[in-house]
């Protein structure tokens, strides 16, 4: 059973967040609701495995009031959106909904179901080759035929999420969460972006709200006054040519006393930066839509819940403490933390693992079907947390490197009742990611992250070591039975003519020594070099950079990238040179040849290389062999993103369970090197 935080509230700083709400008879303990999340990995059938029921769970374990299941289609056959999608209209999916009931259940928590329909973005491959249907027929972007519904292919989808409300509630459900925004079907009549018809069902703002109403009266219909419906709207599409708070205000005062619960985000899938600022990536600010939920909330009777970069409990509180709102969806930061709202309740919000808003999750769902997150190596792969590998010994364990990995490794290793020693060489933990110290906003999730792991491993009980090296004499005085490198990588110099000059500095070390001038050049079009020239243009810099290859920050996740790209084609102040090659440098600037051999010359007061990363062999490589069992995580293989470093420094203590070797002597370890 979960914990309940219903009552938890006495004297607490978070007295309105911890207090109950009734919403149609039903009472829900606190006021974070976890926001409706999809998976779109699902098992033969396309049900619901036991992998997807523990993700559930856990999140249901965490403290939330209410675990919104993400994504059910009320017809799969021409309502699907993409490959693996549970259908509620699939009698075979009845078993799986009714289990994932049960389980949230049994977390403590209400249990609500999205119910939803792809309508024009439906892929013509996922509905048997049929043409999508949406309000207005047009070609998508992708060549695709979408076909105007007919008045009764509108009432059959209309009584389809009447019907697939009447299931929810027999399987047990507390609450429906009728999906009126983003772009999906009911969404997709309201907006003057796809909705072009000139009937009833179009034209005034009444008029596009028609479709909406019909299904909210076949679902109360169905379901009764005494079931909470919830209806989730965008406030805002926040793309040209779409509707703004205004409209977003009307369609509220259209659903006020006829829905329980407005859930008021904001953006539109049809439009892919619409969809980035949907879910605010580090380019925007916490809580950066909430606005549109406090102006709706100004008009209507009815509960109002805001959602959107919402991770720090004193913020939410002061949103519902104010009257901005009556609740909080929380998607991503229940992903980075599912016990965030525990945590909150029992007092211990610093212990809260903050979401980076990196959009690593979204990206893995869009590229491979499958959820995983930066900061919690659990998410994916759920099972392992309810079923661990069993700690057959407890090890001796010695740590090289405070980064993420080897942080992550540390914490995990102590929970597991191991005795840790971590060693930094530097003199504070953080490692890799102490490039956000910088001033530039959009490096505040990062900062927040790094330093609540920082300060939950000095909290552990590991016996941290800073500024120092783990050698020789260090490893005989602790003789661990485990030795883990996350002794991480080193920047990759620039091998061309003037790479040595005062002028050149390493993407790594501008925190801490700012490159001077007004006009910079960076060198390489990477994730680190794109997001150097985003920060040095924020502070009115003239910035220009240069990469190989034509397509820059290739390595990032989509929805990352999206914001990213975003940020420098807009910038008045960056200039790319992609599919370029720097050939020389000097106190002027900076040479570059393109792919035929042009030659061309930028001029600039400062150089930044960010060309890469590459393993710190040597360094790995020292320690390996003086301990029975040694793990090498992160940088410390081969350069890549905080989710790999995260993931396998709780992967190398999960490892440890399995292995029941005894202490190797420190002298017959050296002798096996």
């Amino acid at each position: 059973m979960g914990i309940d935080t219903e009552g938890t509230s006495m004297k607490s700083k978070y007295d309105h967040l911890l207090s109950p709400i009734k919403l149609a008879g039903v009472t829900f303990k606190n006021r974070m609701f976890s926001a409706p999340t999809s998976l779109a990995q699902l098992g033969p059938g396309e049900l619901f495995t036991k992998e997807n029921i523990e993700h559930y769970k856990l999140r249901a374990m965490g403290g939330a009031a209410v675990v919104t299941v993400g994504e059910v289609m009320v017809d799969l056959e021409s309502g699907r959106s993409h490959r693996e999608q549970l259908g509620i209209n699939n009698p075979q999916a009845s078993t799986s909904l009714i289990a994932l009931c049960d389980a949230i259940h049994g977390g403590g928590a209400m249990a609500s179901v999205e119910l939803d329909h792809g309508g024009a973005l439906c892929p013509p491959e996922f509905i048997g080759g049929k043409h999508a249907l949406g309000p207005s027929s047009y070609i998508d972007p992708w060549g695709d035929q979408v076909d105007e519904m007919t008045d009764e292919q509108i009432c059959a989808a209309a009584e389809a999420f009447g019907e697939a409300a009447q299931k929810a509630k027999a399987f047990g459900y507390d609450m429906v969460t009728l999906h009126m925004g983003h772009g999906w079907l009911i969404h997709q009549f309201i907006s003057p972006l796809t909705n072009k018809r000139e009937d009833c069902w179009g034209g005034s703002i009444g008029n596009r709200l028609r479709f909406p109403l019909l299904v909210l009266g076949k679902v109360r219909a169905a379901v009764g006054r005494e079931f909470p419906i919830e209806c989730r709207i965008s406030g805002s599409e926040l793309t040209e040519g779409g509707y703004g708070i205004e409209t977003g205000v009307e369609i509220a005062k259209a659903l006020d006393g006829k829905a329980d619960l407005i859930h008021v985000s904001a953006g539109t899938q049809q439009v892919p930066f619409s969809a980035v600022l949907m879910h605010p990536g580090i380019f925007q600010k916490d809580m950066a839509n909430s606005g549109f939920a406090a102006e709706i909330k100004k008009h209507v009777k009815t509960p109002v819940l805001t959602v959107g970069a919402f991770n720090l409990p004193e913020d939410m509180e002061r949103v519902i403490a104010e009257g901005e709102a009556d609740c909080i969806g929380l998607a991503r930061a229940l992903i980075a933390d599912p016990f965030l709202p525990a945590k909150t309740a029992a007092g211990r919000a610093e212990d809260i693992t903050p979401c980076l808003r990196c959009g690593e999750c979204l990206s893995g769902l869009i590229a491979s079907s499958l959820l995983r997150c930066s900061v919690n190596p659990v998410i994916g792969r759920e099972w392992d947390a309810f079923h661990p590998t069993p700690v057959y010994n407890r090890k001796r364990i010695l740590i090289a490197g405070g980064g993420p990995g080897g942080m992550q490794a540390a914490l995990s290793a102590v929970e597991r009742g191991h005795e840790v020693t971590l060693v930094e060489a530097k003199p504070a933990l953080g490692g890799a990611l102490g490039f956000a110290d910088s001033e530039a906003a959009f490096y505040v999730p990062m900062r927040r992250y790094r330093d609540s792991q920082i300060a939950k491993v000095l909290r552990s009980g590991a016996d941290v070591r800073l500024g120092v090296t783990a050698d020789a004499a260090m490893i005989e005085e602790l003789a661990p039975d485990v030795i883990i490198a996350a002794t991480g990588g080193e920047a990759v110099a620039l091998n061309v003519s003037g790479a040595e000059l005062d002028v050149v500095y390493m993407a790594a070390d501008v925190t801490t020594r700012t490159p001077p001038g007004k006009r910079l050049v960076v060198v390489g079009g990477g994730l680190i070099g794109c997001e150097s020239a985003v920060r040095f243009a924020g502070e009115g810099r003239e910035v220009v950079i240069i990469e190989t290859r034509l397509e820059l920050a290739s390595e990032c996740g989509r929805m990352h990238r999206l914001g990213l790209m975003h940020e420098i084609e807009t910038s008045k102040n960056i200039t790319v040179a992609a599919g370029m090659q720097c050939s020389g440098i000097t106190r002027d600037g900076v040479s570059a040849v393109d792919c035929g051999g042009k030659a061309y010359f930028f001029e600039c007061d400062s150089v930044i290389v960010a060309v890469g990363v590459c393993a710190n062999d040597g360094e790995r490589d020292r320690l390996r062999g003086l301990a029975p069992e040694f793990y090498a995580i992160g940088d410390a293989n081969r350069a890549r993103k905080i989710m790999a470093a995260v993931r396998e420094g709780y992967d190398a203590v999960a490892a440890l369970g399995m292995i029941a070797s005894a202490p190797m002597p420190f002298a017959q370890a050296v002798s096996n090197r």
